[in-house]
């Protein structure tokens, strides 16, 4: 049965706890693999999500972070249609995702940082064969955290983990095996967007921070051009990664901050009851 989830009416969150923040600063890749291994990723989840070609900036320099222009990563990525919208200024910019589906899955608000990298096996899990047909999928991008963000405590809570798939509507989707783990198909959204570069070791204090910072010049780029309609309950946000590879720690490429257009949000249904 298709379930309709409306994120902007449906999301709920919880944003109390300081064990909630993510946060792997100070760590290189050895160290990294031996937090993955110590929560009990296997090999072959380690592989996933650390492969050989990403190193990590040992040297403790500031790099330029600037991000990489969209066209050229998805000359590479099969990135999800999106379409430029008239109405950027400086420091954002909007744009509109286009209807297509996701594979999606919850992470645990108790534990942001552990919940975000189990977030990403079990995704990584359907597209490698978890799934009734054992068939390894195509991964698209980006991947699309939904996070809530309390000004008070300054904590970060994970919500959900999806991933674009790039087939088209009307493709056959097989179910996932983990019953954690939801097919969805996402309506057109529009965003309010932010880009930024490279979060490697030694660049930034913590990366957590580094993306409150970016959060706060986004809200106040929309404050000086008169933009408030956009979705403020429990301070959703989305933070896309068009690397999704080193989730949050050695992203290489582009990372984004958006805020949900209150005109345009997200429509979510459910394409496969597991």
């Amino acid at each position: 049965m298709l379930r309709l989830l409306i994120i902007s009416v449906l999301v709920s969150i919880a944003l109390s706890s300081e064990e909630s923040e993510f946060d792997f600063s100070g760590i290189g890749s050895d160290e990294f693999e031996a937090h993955l291994r110590e929560h009990g990723f296997s090999e072959e989840k380690i592989r996933r999500i650390l492969p050989e070609q990403v190193e990590p900036n040992r040297s403790g320099k500031k790099k330029n972070r600037a991000p990489v222009p969209l066209k050229n990563i998805c000359r590479f990525e099969e990135c999800a249609p999106r379409e430029k919208l008239d109405v950027s200024e400086c420091g954002f910019k909007m744009s509109r995702f286009q209807n297509v589906n996701w594979v999606v899955t919850p992470v645990d608000p108790g534990n942001t940082r552990l919940g975000l990298l189990n977030a990403y096996s079990r995704l990584s899990d359907y597209l490698h064969g978890a799934n009734e047909r054992k068939a390894y999928l195509k991964r698209g991008a980006p991947a699309i955290s939904t996070l809530g963000y309390n000004n008070k405590t300054g904590v970060i809570t994970g919500i959900d983990l999806a991933i674009y798939l790039p087939y088209e509507l009307n493709h056959t989707l097989p179910a996932p095996t983990n019953t954690n783990v939801f097919l969805e198909q996402w309506g057109e959204f529009a965003v309010y967007s932010r880009a930024f570069g490279e979060l490697k070791f030694g660049d930034v204090p913590s990366p957590s921070l580094y993306v409150k910072k970016q959060l706060k010049h986004l809200d106040q780029a929309l404050k000086n051009a008169n933009i408030t309609k956009y979705v403020r309950y429990d301070g959703l946000f989305l933070q896309a990664e068009y690397n999704i590879f080193g989730l949050y720690v050695f992203g290489r490429q582009r990372d984004e901050v958006m805020r949900i257009d209150d005109a345009e949000p997200i429509t979510r249904t459910r394409i496969v009851d597991n």
